[in-house]
């Protein structure tokens, strides 16, 4: 078995990792970003809150 392996069931991805190749820590950060990425792609924003994002940015 390799570090990581990827298993595809009907209704979910199932990641699996060797404890020796990743710290606890880094992989609990890991799932927050995974999380926040989930969340992200519910949200349904109109254009106006992008052309807001980059105007921020631009200043």
């Amino acid at each position: 078995m390799s570090a990581l392996q990827l298993t595809t069931t009907t209704d979910r991805f199932l990641i699996s990792m060797d404890r020796s190749v990743i710290k606890r820590e880094t992989l609990l950060r890991l799932l927050e970003l995974f999380r926040l990425e989930m969340l992200a792609e519910q949200v349904d924003f109109d254009a106006s809150v992008e052309d807001l994002g980059e105007e921020i940015v631009a200043e």
